[in-house]
């Protein structure tokens, strides 16, 4: 235990993200149990009945998956709890929104259809296309919260270490508990929740709470004390040994309480020096100070406090223990570094940044590395001083056509009206304009897929053209080609976009995706009838697994109202976010519907 605490080696902890019934979950996945009722009333054609599966290997389709569409819709829509729309929320206003829904929901699933449903959400497979935890914890929060039924309860219980698999999904989870508790107008945790939570801190060994501890900065512990106090460990009905009951005292104490070493930590005293260690830098305020304990103990990037990586000795020495993943979060540090004339910091981290950094084995796509060099808190400042290019915008640049593809057919159609050309997206990304966004997502799958088409409205007929886009232009030139079109006013109208592929004889197409700053544009009747016609269409004459990806760039919801009764193999996602891109991904791919 102490060698394993002192060494720091820290094993990658398993962020297996649960995101909620978002994609994966829908890999398996379809439209809710009242389509049982519907299928027997004739109410759906065959080859829809047919497609409306297509995520689960047939014979293998429970009720669960039935369920797991209508979860993940109603994570995303207020309005329409079968509206194909994706729109990121912040998770107050989803809980808010959706406690109702989930609420009928969770009602209605067993303890194995729910089971099932996480288990293969939490299937490490599944890592690249799960973007949102606290949306899964959700629903297990409000199975938990709101079932009354002890055998079944017992039943997911008994899972719960396998699905919360950290502290910090642990603390999520609570959280979303408690919101659903004043939802429920209860105001205690109630008895399952107690014993879930109980039961996981006795699953964690004695060396994971201490590492827990050690990476967690001083902002956790009060909340382990909460829970810990809500839960009643000190129970004799709820027994910890005595070096489990030491190391949840580490966990949960303020560093005044550690570096007093009080004798209920003596069952760990082999690892004391260690822990006083990390408890006095954590009260220590100079960082020289700060350094000769991070160098006596070999202290990695994990267990220092941030602000001391604002000293340039002390950035220095653990920039090389960070990974790649920690770098790129925290490149602002090192650009301040530099903008304060400690050039030294910057050349040194640059370069360990570059011997790290392979664009190709990284597998990075362009559109994050522009939310990541233009996220909100880098730009909430006008400055009018002209400034020289960061790093990770020099890495963005470069960083087109190393990452993977789909590996799909694409056919890209972009609005580029000058009025819009200069626009910044709304809400989050204000720093982020119109014509950059288009750019990093047209112009990063066309140069990392091999087969893309790239075509543009270049007049009010709504006939298309090409976009004279070539392999060998850098992202700068391909945005120049852009400002180049001059497109004044255009005919938006999205089934032209079918009609054109169509007409196409030489080519077939699996994913079609529209860039437009609003798609409440050219949709007759406010409704996707006629863009679901021209869809079928295509798939009954084409490609039968094609599929219709919509992205209103600068709204933040539905542009129109879609079919309750059917899928449509249609999509549209509102605004950007950091899940963007694998939303597009596991969307083509067939791993929701």
């Amino acid at each position: 235990m102490m060698n394993s605490l002192i060494s720091f080696k820290i094993r990658p902890a398993l962020l297996v993200i649960i995101p909620v019934v978002l994609y994966s979950m829908l890999h398996a996945s379809s439209y809710s149990l009242k389509l049982l009722d519907l299928i027997g009333q004739n109410r759906f054609v065959g080859h829809t009945v047919h497609h409306l599966y297509c995520g689960v290997p047939g014979g293998q389709r429970t009720e669960g998956h039935r369920l797991l569409r209508d979860l993940h819709y109603a994570l995303h829509h207020c309005a329409h709890l079968h509206a194909p729309v994706y729109s990121a929320k912040a998770l107050d206003a989803i809980v808010e929104c959706q406690f109702t829904a989930l609420r009928k929901l969770c009602a209605d699933v067993s303890e194995k259809q729910l089971l099932d449903c996480l288990k293969s959400v939490l299937h490490p497979s599944n890592g690249q296309r799960l973007p949102r935890p606290d949306e899964s914890l959700l629903v297990l929060a409000i199975y938990l919260s709101m079932r009354s039924d002890e055998r079944h309860l017992m039943v997911v219980r008994g899972h719960f270490v396998e699905l919360v698999r950290t502290d910090k999904q642990l603390l999520l989870f609570i959280r979303l508990v408690k919101h659903v508790q004043k939802l429920m107008k209860r105001k205690t945790l109630n008895r399952t929740v107690r014993k879930a939570v109980l039961q996981w801190y006795k699953h964690q060994t004695v060396d994971g709470l201490l590492q827990m501890w050690s990476v967690n900065g001083q902002s956790d512990w009060g909340m382990h004390r909460e829970l810990l106090h809500r839960c009643h460990h000190n129970n004799n009905n709820n027994p910890f040994d005595a070096e489990t009951m030491a190391a949840l005292y580490v966990l949960s104490s303020p560093v005044k309480e550690l570096v007093k070493w009080p004798a209920c930590l003596e069952p760990v005293a082999k690892c004391k020096e260690t822990i006083l260690g990390i408890a006095k830098l954590r009260a220590a305020q100079d960082p020289s100070l700060a350094l000769v304990i991070i160098r006596q103990l070999s202290l990695s990037y994990e267990q220092v406090p941030l602000h001391f990586m604002t000293d340039v000795n002390v950035a220095n020495f653990l920039y090389g223990t960070m990974s790649f993943e920690q770098l790129l979060q925290h490149w602002p540090t090192f650009q301040r570094l530099d903008n304060a004339n400690r050039a030294n910091a910057l050349s040194n981290y640059a370069q360990h940044f570059a011997r790290m950094f392979n664009l190709r084995a990284s597998d990075v796509e362009p559109f994050r590395l522009l939310l990541q060099e233009r996220r909100p808190q880098m730009h909430n400042k006008k400055i009018s001083v002209k400034q020289q290019p960061s790093f990770v915008q020099n890495l963005y640049k470069n960083s087109f056509g190393f990452n993977k593809g789909l590996g799909l057919r694409l056919h890209i159609t972009i609005n580029l009206e000058m009025s819009y050309m200069c626009k910044s997206l709304t809400g989050r990304w204000t720093s982020i304009k119109y014509l950059d966004a288009v750019v990093a997502l047209a112009f990063g799958y066309f140069m990392s897929d091999n087969d893309v088409t790239v075509r543009i409205w270049h007049d009010k007929s709504g006939a298309l053209i090409d976009l004279p886009w070539l392999t060998t232009m850098s992202v700068d030139e391909a945005k120049a080609t852009c400002e180049k079109q001059k497109v004044l006013k255009i005919k938006q109208t999205l089934t032209d976009v079918l009609d054109n592929a169509l007409d196409d004889k030489q080519k077939v197409y699996d994913v079609f995706l529209v860039l437009v700053p609003c798609a409440t544009r050219g949709n007759p009747k406010n409704n996707s009838e006629q863009l679901c016609q021209r869809l079928d269409q295509y798939r009954e004459k084409r490609n039968t697994n094609a599929r219709f990806i919509i992205m209103s760039l600068r709204q933040h919801r539905a542009s129109m109202s879609y079919s309750t009764v059917r899928n449509e193999h249609i999509l549209e996602i509102c605004s950007i976010s950091e899940q963007t891109t694998r939303v597009i991904s596991a969307f083509a791919h067939g791993n929701f519907f």
